[in-house]
């Protein structure tokens, strides 16, 4: 780094010369840094085009490249019951059909409204026993900021008395929702122990959380650490420590230990032998943790008890109870859809399988899972979400399901819903079949026609089983499982029946008759609209190879776009961007390309008089200035497409190869034609015409080594950062250079002030 030193001695303005020099020097870097942006914006213009090229790609195959597109057809329906059909021709559809009658509908297969069970269990409420929804008499034993409490439940407690016993003792966050059935039970502010394992143990039957927490352990004054010793502490080690961990009894032996042992070393016996639970010690806070692994309930013996109050741990209880909802309901009412299956009679979990018909006309399996405390709304959602094919509803207290597919399945079977009760079950390798009649219990209290239990393993659960749509075309009788369907490329929708007795066809009365012609108005409106894209298309493309080029205006430095306004800069940069792509030669070779795709015919057509775009009216504008525009003699396109839509369509969609060949009629010859449509000689120009603009241009995704703009742009990012460096270096000679000026001057100065002083 160069010492600068300013004008003090010569008085020059240093800065501002040094400043003035270098700016002559960034000459060349303003330079190549201002090419680099000519770059960049040449790069963009290109990559606009190919835009455009792919946004006329998409076009084209969207709109003509599938002849179904392209070709639209005009329907006559005639006869007096055609309101009970609805007829669609496609592209394709031919000759006449005559649709003599309709027999029946397709129908779907459905249970029909069934009348669910009456309620027969409820939530507890403020007036029932405890000992009637599960409470057995029991003594709880508390400790509410270290004051003893106790909680009687007896004969008498009901759920309200429960609740204002716990409060009163300081609980006061103590509650029961009626709406779910469950207890719970806290204080809001003060400390709650379980004083006794019996007590903790009482709660965790009711489904509380009777956890293990810590006071902080102190020695003296002093928090415990982890190498405190027992004898510190005050406390005589038992000879093991007793658990039980989900019920299973365990023991850990703690005889090596002894008074000179230390927490951390209580901790590693712990940790060591008792793989279902985990023991720490935070010094942080001075507290101990025990819990079980995974969630396992943790129960520890009363004379490791003991132990744990020496250390400072106790039980306390939180969190919500079982919820209390299987009280036996006296005045049974109808289910409403948040009325859960217990509430019903379905007081266990369990699973039900349904094999209903598809739209392919097959049956297939679906396994659903549903829980006690499901609410009725949330059976039907599962059984609607799953991949089952049905639809389930429930109102007022009725629920019916139906196969969302109509017709019978292939395989003859009765009925299109089934409820099956076998599962496999694949254990070590080896299925085998089991079944659970969890589900033929759910369904007879949902009220179908079903045992609750049964040695049967399938059950038919639809009262009105799918049919077939029925009916006669052209003298044939035919059915389907669909009153959708296909004939002859006519889309046919079936609204009704008709001329049919119930015994026979009426072929004395006119049936519905349709016929199609392809639609002229609507192929002449499409054929138009493809001249407008494509000389959109050309317009554009002419454009940039004509905008003008303004060599006056360079990119800007950014030393010039600090002196202009932002309205300023955007003019000067509209000039200095246009032109970028004036007078190209891939732009003039891409349209050129394209302009002779219209100049030869179609081959392998078979009329010969339509086999070329200007033979239907359509040609390249004669203006030179037009620069390629197409041209309408709408006439002449109406008389060939009313002479032979089905060849002025293939005109346009016909799939074919460049290198096709074809026999002269006249000379039986062999000769090689191009029988690719318009639209594919269009596409493939297209793709050749982008290829060579990203082979200059690249993509987005692409990296700048990847095409040829980018390797020029790296290479002048090469050699900016090499007269970066150079600039640096020629800076710091000038400063070096003013700075031993001014250092000469100073120098000088004071020489000649000792001269003065000398006289």
């Amino acid at each position: 780094m160069v010492t600068r030193v300013g004008g003090l001695a010569s008085g020059m303005d240093i800065d501002s010369i040094v400043e003035k020099l270098m700016s002559a020097e960034k000459a060349p870097l303003n330079k190549l840094q201002q090419n680099k942006t000519v770059y960049e914006w040449t790069r963009d213009a290109y990559r606009n085009i190919n835009t455009k090229l792919k946004t006329f790609d998409t076009y084209l195959f969207d709109n003509f490249a599938l002849s179904s597109n392209f070709v639209k057809k005009a329907p006559t329906i005639t006869g007096t019951h055609s309101d009970k059909l609805t007829i669609t021709p496609a592209s394709n559809a031919s000759g006449t059909l005559n649709i003599q009658g309709v027999k029946q509908l397709a129908t779907a297969a459905t249970t029909g409204a069934v009348s669910v069970s009456q309620t027969t269990h409820r939530n507890a409420i403020g007036t029932d026993k405890l000992l009637d929804i599960g409470f057995t008499a029991q003594t709880i034993n508390f400790k509410v900021d270290d004051v003893d409490k106790s909680i009687i439940i007896d004969a008498n407690t009901t759920v309200d008395s429960f609740i204002t016993d716990l409060k009163s003792n300081g609980l006061d966050a103590s509650s029961y929702n009626s709406s779910t059935g469950q207890f719970a039970i806290g204080a809001k502010t003060a400390k709650v122990k379980v004083s006794d394992e019996a007590s903790a143990e009482y709660l965790r039957g009711l489904g509380f959380s009777a956890n293990y927490n810590a006071d902080a352990l102190k020695v003296g004054e002093n928090l415990a650490k982890k190498s405190t010793t027992f004898a510190e502490l005050g406390i005589t080690l038992p000879s093991s420590f007793d658990y039980e961990i989900d019920g299973v009894s365990k023991s850990i032996d703690l005889s090596t230990l002894n008074e000179t042992s230390t927490i951390d070393n209580l901790l590693t016996e712990i940790n060591k032998t008792g793989t279902d639970i985990s023991a720490s010690f935070d010094e942080k806070t001075g507290k101990f943790s025990f819990v079980g692994k995974d969630r396992k309930v943790l129960q520890v013996s009363d004379a490791s008890s003991s132990l744990l109050s020496q250390l400072g741990v106790f039980q306390t209880v939180s969190g919500q109870s079982v919820a209390f909802n299987e009280v036996p309901d006296e005045t049974p009412s109808t289910p409403t859809g948040s009325t859960i299956l217990k509430h019903i009679g379905m007081l266990n979990d369990g699973k039900f399988k349904l094999n209903t018909i598809q739209a392919d006309g097959k049956m297939k399996e679906t396994i659903i899972e549903f829980k006690a405390t499901d609410s009725i709304d949330t059976l039907i959602k599962k059984i609607n979400s799953s991949s089952a094919g049905v639809t389930a509803l429930f109102s007022n207290g009725q629920m019916s399901i139906s196969a969302n597919s109509t017709g019978m399945n292939k395989d003859g079977a009765t009925s299109e819903i089934q409820l099956l009760t076998t599962f496999n079950k694949t254990v070590d390798g080896v299925t085998t079949t089991e079944t659970d009649s969890s589900g033929l219990a759910l369904f007879n209290k949902l009220g179908f026609s079903v045992p609750a239990s049964s040695t049967e393993t399938t059950f038919n659960l639809a009262t009105t089983r799918g049919t077939n749509a029925e009916y006669m075309v052209n003298g044939l009788e035919m059915s389907n499982q669909s009153n959708s369907f296909n004939i002859s490329g006519y889309s046919i929708k079936l609204n009704g029946t008709f001329n049919h007795n119930g015994t026979s066809y009426d072929t004395s009365v006119p049936g519905v008759t349709v016929t199609s012609t392809n639609d002229i108005d609507g192929m002449m409106e499409k054929i138009k609209e493809f001249v407008k894209t494509y000389n959109g298309l050309i317009t554009d493309l002419n454009d940039s190879l004509k905008e003008p080029k303004y060599r006056d205006y360079k990119p800007l430095t950014q030393e010039q776009k600090e002196e202009m306004s932002e309205d300023e800069i955007k003019l000067w940069e509209e000039k200095a961007k246009s032109g970028m792509l004036r007078n190209d030669s891939i732009l003039r070779d891409g349209m050129s390309d394209l302009r002779l795709n219209f100049s030869s015919s179609v081959g392998t057509l078979n009329d010969k008089t339509i086999d070329a775009l200007a033979e239907i009216g359509i040609t390249t504008s004669k203006s030179y200035n037009d620069g390629g525009t197409l041209v309408i003699d709408e006439t002449k396109l109406r008389a060939a497409l009313e002479k032979d839509s089905e060849q002025v369509a293939k005109l346009f969609t016909q799939t074919g190869s460049k290198d096709a060949t074809e026999t002269d009629p006249a000379t039986g010859l062999t000769k090689k034609v191009d029988s690719r449509g318009l639209v594919q000689r269009l596409r493939d120009t297209i793709d050749s015409f982008e290829l060579n603009i990203e082979k200059k241009a690249g993509r987005t995704t692409m990296t700048d080594h990847q095409y040829s703009i980018g390797k020029r742009m790296l290479d002048i990012d090469e050699r900016i950062e090499r007269l970066q460096d150079r600039l640096v270096s020629i800076e710091e000679r000038y400063w070096r250079q003013f700075t031993a000026m001014e250092e000469a001057i100073n120098k000088a100065n004071s020489q000649s002030s000792l001269f003065t002083q000398g006289y």
